[in-house]
Formats: C-alpha cells, sequence, structure tokens
C-alpha cells in the first residue's frame, strides 16, 4: 500500500520531492517505494528530469489502475461510514491505515468462510489472524466480524468491505496484465461465469477461439445459477457472466448486453406421444409432468405465463442443472422448457430431445453478456468478450 500511495503522489505532482512532501515522508523513502514497484512490475514507470518526472506508457497505465484502485477503497470506506458523516479528512485517514496484513485479513477470512481456514492458508496462528482483524475493526470503527462459538466469520458490513477491496485488487491485476501486454506477453487469467443452463454451449465455442488466439493466457469459469453468478460478479470474484437476460435487470449497477437471440421451446424426449401431433394444444401440455427452473427465473416466467389461464400441470422437479434436466427428459414423458443452443447442445450429446411443435413462447429470450457497471477491461478481457460477440454472431447466422 505505501509503494502505491508513493507512487500516486508522484506521479499526481510530477515530482518526487513534492510527492514525499505531501506525504510526510522523506524522499530517500519515497524514491525507495517507487524503485521497489518498478522492480514488482518490471519496468519503468518514471523518466526523471531536472524539473520533475514524466510518466513513462506503463506507467500511465499503472496510474490509471491506482488511481481507480483507490477510488474502490475510499467508496468502501464511505460505505463503513454510512449514516456518521465522516468527514474527507477523515476518509482519507482511514484509507491510509487499511494496509496490506489489514486488508488480506479480512479478504481470507471473508472467502474461507472462518478464521481458523483463512489462518491455516496463510501459515499464521489463529490468534495472531484474530488479532489483526480486531485492528482492522478500530481501524475504521465498525464491526466487521461476528464472534459465534464456532468461530469468526464477516457479518453483513464485513462482506461488502471485502467486496469493495476485492474490486479494489482486480485493478491491480489489470494493470499487470495491461503492463504485460505492452510486451507482448499475454498471460493474464480470465475470469469469466456461464449459467448452468443458458450460456454453457456459447462459452464453449467462446473458449476454443479464444485460448487458440492466446495460448499464454488462461480462463477460469464458474458454472453456477444467475443469483449466484451475480453475487461473484459484484464481489468481483468474477468479471462479466454469459447466460439468458434477465428482465429487469437485477440490480442498478450491472449492464447487460444482449449478444444473441435463443429462443425459448418445449422439450420433449424422442418418441414422446406429444411428437406424433401436427399441433400441440396448451390442453395437451397439461396432461404431463414438468421439470422446471427456480421461481423468479426468465425459464420460470416464461412457463408461468403460458398456463396464466389455465391451472398448471404437475411439477415435481426445479433445477438448474442442464445435465439434469437432459437426463429427466431422455428417460420420462415431462417437459421442461429449453433454449434453442440447450436443444443443439443434446444434438451435439447424441440427440435424445426434440422440440415439439408448440408456438412461440414469451417472454423471448437472449443471451446476454452481463458486466458490473464501471468496470474496465483489459485488452485480455476485451478480446475474449470479442470472441464471444464472435461466437454469437455465427450463432445468429446459423
Amino acid at each position: 500500500m505505501s509503494q502505491l500511495r508513493a507512487f500516486a503522489s508522484v506521479a499526481e505532482m510530477r515530482s518526487i520531492s513534492r510527492g514525499a512532501a505531501v506525504l510526510g515522508r522523506s524522499q530517500p523513502a519515497v524514491t525507495q517505494a517507487i524503485a521497489n514497484l518498478e522492480t514488482a512490475f518490471g519496468v519503468t514507470l518514471f523518466l526523471r528530469h531536472r524539473a520533475g518526472v514524466v510518466l513513462t506508457d506503463a506507467g500511465l497505465i499503472v496510474q490509471n489502475r491506482v488511481t481507480r484502485h483507490f477510488a474502490e477503497i475510499r467508496e468502501a470506506a464511505i460505505e463503513c461510514g454510512a449514516g456518521r458523516a465522516w468527514t474527507r479528512p477523515q476518509v482519507d485517514a482511514m484509507v491510509n491505515c487499511l494496509t496490506r496484513p489489514l486488508t488480506t485479513a479480512l479478504l481470507m477470512i471473508d472467502e474461507l468462510g472462518s478464521l481458523p481456514r483463512a489462518a491455516h492458508l496463510l501459515q499464521q496462528r489463529d490468534e495472531t489472524l484474530r488479532k489483526t482483524a480486531a485492528s482492522l475493526e478500530a481501524v475504521l470503527n465498525v464491526k466487521l466480524f461476528n464472534r459465534e462459538p464456532y468461530g469468526i466469520r464477516t457479518n453483513s458490513a464485513g462482506k461488502a468491505l471485502a467486496a469493495r477491496l476485492r474490486l479494489a485488487m482486480r485493478e491491480l491485476e489489470a494493470a499487470r496484465e495491461e503492463v504485460n501486454a505492452g510486451f507482448g506477453i499475454e498471460n493474464g487469467c480470465i475470469l469469466a461465469g456461464a449459467m448452468m443452463l443458458a450460456g454453457n454451449q456459447l462459452m464453449t465455442a467462446a473458449l476454443q477461439r479464444f485460448t487458440q488466439r492466446y495460448p499464454q493466457a488462461s480462463v477460469s469459469v464458474s458454472n453456477a445459477g444467475y443469483d449466484v453468478l451475480l453475487d461473484r460478479l459484484m464481489r468481483g470474484s468474477i468479471d462479466f457472466v454469459v447466460g439468458l437476460q434477465n428482465r429487469p435487470s437485477p440490480a442498478e449497477n450491472v449492464v447487460e448486453q444482449v449478444i444473441a437471440a435463443d429462443p425459448f421451446m418445449l422439450a420433449v424426449r424422442v418418441g414422446h406421444p406429444l411428437t406424433l401431433r401436427s399441433v400441440v394444444r396448451k390442453a395437451d401440455l397439461e396432461q404431463h409432468d414438468w421439470v422446471l427452473a427456480a421461481p423468479g427465473t426468465v425459464r420460470r416466467d416464461a412457463f408461468d405465463a403460458l398456463f396464466a389461464d389455465v391451472p398448471k400441470p404437475i411439477c415435481r422437479v426445479e433445477t438448474h442443472s442442464i445435465i439434469t434436466i437432459l437426463s429427466l427428459l431422455a428417460n420420462s414423458d415431462a417437459i421442461a422448457i429449453l433454449t434453442q443452443s440447450e436443444l443443439q447442445l443434446d444434438q451435439q450429446l447424441g440427440g435424445r430431445l426434440e422440440a415439439l411443435k408448440f408456438g412461440a413462447l414469451l417472454p423471448g429470450s437472449s443471451i446476454a453478456m452481463i458486466t458490473r457497471r464501471g468496470w474496465l477491461p483489459t485488452r485480455l478481457q476485451t478480446a475474449f468478450a470479442q470472441c464471444v460477440a464472435e461466437c454469437s454472431a455465427g450463432k445468429e447466422a446459423r
């Protein structure tokens, strides 16, 4: 943290001496802090002149990300002091007290769910980490942890602060990726989420294209339902989600960009009694069991709209697992609402399902890419998003 503060101050003042004066530190200490940061990034961040210093191209990249890093931390401090009318100097003082050991303690306890597990991973004694956690609460004058008989966990305030700090840390990771990219080293890690149902096939195609173009890069894909992925997105654990568009958008601080139409269809096993009919009526659908998505999802809304004016049919299973749905349908006379791409996935897996001859289902469905509002992607993240867009364009053309 001290290295980043030294860098930010010198970059703003364009002088090591003036930057040191603002921080109340000695010029040799600030010079050493910047040298250590340059070593960490493996590049020169400043060019020294008699009149002061000038940021290099790499320095400009780092300055942008460091500015966003501290903006997230400031917002975190302000949220912690909500209702206390903290002044700007008070917020600045708290931000300056957030050292790496303090923030690491919070992030690890929040991520792992308990203090003992975090202490074990950090190779610390439980008591040492417990004191660090208490010090963080003292600095912010906010209770961040619940102390329970079975351990210490983050409370709602702790989780909110951890989410902000995680986003701040992602800015530093982005800085390193962008600096490396300037030297032709595209070895960053893409953190993406794909919904268990819609989104998987498109994500698979995008992964194949992206890894062929950027063999040095790595990709981590989380598969889960919408709510879980949205929570991970807001906490900074992933950077974007591919899946069904949610209408309306569930949060003001996320952006949903439609990338492909993916209409709903009524899916059944090959040889199902209803596949023999040239026209399937709603009354026919009422006679069969259904496999449903959870309430509140776009897919469930389509089911509710379909049977809005008649009694709903029997529904014994709710799941967001595409494998479970495909297996249930293939081995019974049940019906489920799948998207066109999901039926195409079944065709690739052996073709055990087919669509009924039924009219369009409302509301219609589309695949969207969901990101945090204000997210600034790296060049590598932009390239991955482009691969997703290209694959979706190919899907639309078929």
